[in-house]
């Protein structure tokens, strides 16, 4: 009893891993971060291309104060001195970061400044429903995985049962021996 105890928290733990794993795995891969800018001319330092739907969050940290957000057909007319016209205002601002919303279409991060800017823009591109789903499996394998090893423990902890002995009746004594 105590080994299959062991033995179906061991699965149990397992089972976590893995639904954890897939969970994290699947909200890495609808995530995309950007750290590094082109530099197209000097001075001016430009995003990837930053494609949006309904659905995607634009997390900006470090924001320049010489810079932002801006659509894709302005990029080739903004300029230092032209790019406050032409920034899109973030939803809201907290703590150092600006989150965009709500946005579709094609987008590039634009800043004008001396040194590589070290600003870092986080794109969530996924739909609600998935990340929903990504979520719970993420909590499905958190669960799974403690439960895993407290019945483990269990198993292992478990002290292991004395033999039966019969009973001290002498009527059953007796009619055992005959």
């Amino acid at each position: 009893m105590r080994t299959v105890l062991v033995i179906v928290g061991v699965v149990i733990l397992i089972l976590g891993i893995v639904l954890f794993a897939a969970g994290a795995l699947g909200a890495l891969g609808s995530t995309t971060i950007i750290t590094t800018f082109s530099q197209p001319q000097a001075g001016e330092y430009v995003s990837a291309e930053l494609v949006m739907n309904s659905t995607s969050v634009v997390v900006v940290t470090s924001p320049a104060s010489n810079g932002g957000l801006i659509p894709e057909q302005d990029l080739a007319v903004v300029n230092s001195s032209s790019v406050s016209s032409y920034v899109i205002t973030p939803r809201s601002t907290a703590g150092g970061t600006e989150t965009y919303r709500n946005l579709t279409g094609d987008y590039y991060y634009v800043v004008f400044s001396s040194t590589q800017p070290s600003s870092r823009i986080v794109i969530t591109g996924g739909h609600l429903s998935k990340t929903i789903g990504l979520g719970l499996l993420v909590l499905g394998g958190i669960v799974l995985f403690i439960a895993g090893i407290i019945v483990a423990i269990l198993g292992a902890v478990l002290k292991k049962r004395p033999p039966a002995t019969p009973p001290t009746d002498p009527y059953y004594q007796t009619t055992q021996k005959q």
